[in-house]
C-alpha cells in the first residue's frame, strides 16, 4: 500500500478473526480484569454481610466473651523459671559430689621439678662450653676463614654479641679475595685483605672466650641454686560440701518443676477443648448466615464481570492485537516485530556493564530494522522514531542508533521529548542542556552533545530533550518553535554525523513536532494490546497530511520497560 494513500478506517466487523484479536487483548490485560473482578467481589460480599441478620454472629461473640481461658503464658514462664532452678540445683549437687569425692582421695605427692630442670640446664651449658673450646682451639691451630666462620656460627646459636657483623665483614673480605684468583698471593691488596681477615677472626675468638666466661659464671650460679633447700608447699584445708542439703534442694526443685509442667499441660488441654467448641459454634453460625457459601459464586461473578468490562472496553476502543491489524490500521507494512523472546547477552566485562541497561548488546530485531531502513550502501543518514509511548519510542530509537554505531559509523541520537525526557533517562545522561536549549539559542548544539557507550570501543552521541526555560508561555508557541528549529539543527548536525536518529514520542497532550521540514523517513512504534487502533490510524493520517515519509512500523510485543524516574 502506498504511503500517500490514506489508510482505511478500522471498523468493528465482528468477524471471528476480529473477535479473536479482541479476546487476545483482554487476556493481555490481567490487571484490568483482576481489578474489576476484585471490586465486584468486594461489593457482593460487603452487601451480603450488611444485609444478613447478625443474630448468630452476635450470639457467638457473646459466648466467646463469656468463656474464661487459663493464662498459659504465665504458667509457661513459671515452668521455665522452675526448670532453670532445677538445672541449677542438679549442677550444684553434681559439683558437690565431685568435690567430696576428690577430697576423700589421698593427694599425690608431686616431685619437685626444679632440681631436674637445673641439672638439664647445667648439662646444656657444659656441652656448649665444650663445643666453644673445640672451635677456639681449632681457630688457633688453623687460622683460616672456615675455622672463624664455624666459631661464629656457634656463637650465633648461643647469642654472642656482635658476631653477625663480624661474620658479614669476613664474608665480604673473602668475596673480595676470591676476585684475585690464584695469582693474588703477591698482590699488596690481597695481603692486606688477608691480614684484615685474620684480625676479624681474632675478634671472633675474643667473643668466643667472653661467651665461655659467661657460661662458666652461669654454671656457678646453678650450683648455688642446687645447694638451697626446696620450699615446702602447704595445701590449704578445704571443707567438704554438704551434699545432703544439695540433694534435698535438687529434689524439691524437680518436684516443683513437675507440678508446674502438669499444670501447663492441663491448661493447654482446656484451651484446646474451648477452641474446638468455639470452632464448631462459629461454623454453625457462619453456615446459618450463608456468607461462606456465597464466596465462590461472588468470585465467579466478579471474574465474569471483569472479563465483560474488559471485553466491552476493548470492543468500544480496540487496541492493536498483532502486526497484521497494525498494517491494516496504519496502511503500511511492519518492518520488524520485537518479541519477548529476544536473546540477551550476559554482561560480564566492565565495558559491557557501562552500556545502559535498556540498550541491548545482542538483538537481531534492531539489526534487522537497521538493515531494512538503510540503503544499498548500508547508510542511514536520517530517521525519526515515533510512537504513543515515550519510553518505548526512546528504547527503539536508542537501540536503532546503537545498532548503527556498532557498524563503525558516527551516530547522533536526538531526543524531541520535552516533557518526560525519556531518552535522557534511558541513556543515563543529564537532561539539560538539550535540544530545547539549542532551539531557543541558549547553547550551541555541540555543547549539548553527550557520549554514551553502546559496545566495546563503540560510542554514540546523544542530545537530550532539555528545557525551554523562560520562553513565553503557551504549548503551541513552544511546539511551533521546536518544529521550525528542529529542521535547522538536523541540517547542521547531519553534515558531521553519518546517521542521525530522532526520538519523537506523542506528548501527553496528543501533540508532537512533525518531521516534515527535514523530509526524513519515519518509523512508528506500535505496542500490541496497548496502542489504540483508531489512535494509530489518526496518527498516520496526520503524518501523511504533513508530508512525512513513513518507512514502516515497529511492532512492540514486550511489556513496557521500567525505568527509574
Amino acid at each position: 500500500m502506498s504511503d500517500d494513500a490514506p489508510p482505511p478506517r478500522p471498523a468493528s466487523d465482528w468477524s471471528p478473526g476480529w473477535i479473536r484479536r479482541r479476546a487476545r487483548n483482554v487476556y493481555r490485560r490481567p490487571l484490568l480484569v483482576g481489578g474489576v473482578a476484585a471490586a465486584c467481589f468486594t461489593v457482593i460480599v460487603v452487601a451480603l454481610v450488611t444485609t444478613t441478620h447478625g443474630s448468630p454472629l452476635d450470639a457467638q461473640a457473646a459466648v466467646e466473651s463469656a468463656i474464661e481461658r487459663p493464662d498459659t503464658l504465665a504458667l509457661r514462664d513459671t515452668l521455665r523459671a522452675l526448670e532453670a532452678r532445677s538445672r541449677t540445683a542438679d549442677s550444684a549437687l553434681v559439683s558437690g559430689l565431685a568435690a567430696a569425692r576428690k577430697l576423700a582421695e589421698p593427694a599425690p605427692v608431686a616431685a619437685d621439678p626444679a632440681p631436674l630442670a637445673l641439672a638439664a640446664r647445667r648439662d646444656s651449658l657444659v656441652s656448649a662450653i665444650a663445643r666453644l673450646d673445640t672451635l677456639i682451639q681449632r681457630a688457633q691451630d688453623a687460622p683460616l676463614p672456615a675455622s672463624y666462620v664455624a666459631l661464629g656460627q656457634e656463637l650465633l646459636s648461643s647469642r654472642g654479641p656482635g658476631v653477625q657483623a663480624l661474620l658479614d665483614t669476613l664474608a665480604s673480605i673473602e668475596a673480595t679475595r676470591a676476585g684475585f684468583g690464584a695469582a693474588g698471593g703477591v698482590d699488596p691488596i690481597f695481603v692486606a685483605l688477608t691480614s684484615r681477615a685474620t684480625l676479624v677472626g681474632r675478634q671472633i675468638q675474643e667473643v668466643g672466650r667472653s661467651r665461655q666466661s659467661e657460661l662458666h659464671r652461669e654454671i656457678a650460679e646453678l650450683g648455688e641454686r642446687e645447694a638451697r633447700p626446696a620450699p615446702v608447699r602447704r595445701e590449704p584445708r578445704v571443707e567438704p560440701p554438704d551434699t545432703l542439703a544439695l540433694a534435698h534442694s535438687a529434689a524439691d526443685a524437680r518436684r516443683e518443676a513437675n507440678g508446674a509442667r502438669r499444670a501447663l499441660s492441663s491448661a493447654r488441654l482446656l484451651n484446646q477443648e474451648i477452641d474446638e467448641r468455639l470452632a464448631r459454634q462459629r461454623a454453625a453460625a457462619a453456615s446459618s448466615s450463608g456468607v461462606p457459601a456465597i464466596w465462590p459464586a461472588a468470585l465467579i461473578v466478579g471474574l465474569v464481570v471483569g472479563l465483560g468490562v474488559a471485553f466491552g472496553l476493548e470492543t468500544r476502543d480496540p487496541r492493536v492485537a498483532d502486526a497484521a491489524e497494525a498494517e491494516v490500521a496504519a496502511g503500511t507494512e511492519a518492518l520488524v516485530t520485537l518479541g519477548a523472546n529476544e536473546r540477551t547477552q550476559e554482561r560480564r566485562r566492565r565495558a559491557d556493564r557501562q552500556v545502559p541497561p535498556l540498550v541491548e548488546l545482542a538483538s537481531d530485531g534492531f539489526r534487522l530494522l537497521h538493515t531494512q531502513l538503510a540503503d544499498r550502501s548500508f547508510e542511514l543518514p536520517l530517521v525519526a522514531v515515533l510512537g504513543d509511548s515515550p519510553v518505548v519510542t526512546a528504547v527503539v530509537a536508542a537501540n536503532l542508533a546503537a545498532a548503527v554505531a556498532r557498524q563503525v559509523r558516527t551516530t547522533l541520537l536526538v531526543d524531541a521529548d520535552f516533557e518526560t525526557h525519556s531518552l535522557a533517562t534511558i541513556t543515563r545522561v543529564p537532561r539539560e542542556p538539550g535540544l530545547a536549549n539549542v532551539i531557543v539559542g541558549d547553547v550551541d548544539w555541540s555543547a549539548a552533545v553527550r557520549s554514551v557507550v553502546v559496545d566495546r570501543d563503540r560510542t554514540m552521541d546523544v542530545i537530550p530533550g532539555g528545557s525551554f526555560g523562560l520562553m513565553p508561555s503557551g504549548r503551541g508557541r513552544r511546539l511551533d518553535a521546536a518544529d521550525t528549529g528542529l529542521a535547522d539543527i538536523l541540517e547542521r548536525v547531519s553534515r558531521r554525523y553519518e546517521c542521525v536518529v530522532v526520538s519523537m514520542p506523542v506528548s501527553r497532550h496528543g501533540t508532537m513536532p512533525i518531521p516534515t521540514s527535514a523530509r526524513m523517513p519515519a518509523v512508528v512504534c506500535v505496542r500490541t494490546a496497548r496502542t489504540r487502533v483508531l489512535g494509530l490510524a489518526e496518527l498516520m493520517t496526520t503524518l501523511r497530511a504533513h508530508g512525512a515519509v513513513i518507512r514502516g512500523l515497529v511492532i512492540w510485543e514486550r511489556d513496557d520497560p521500567l525505568v527509574a524516574s
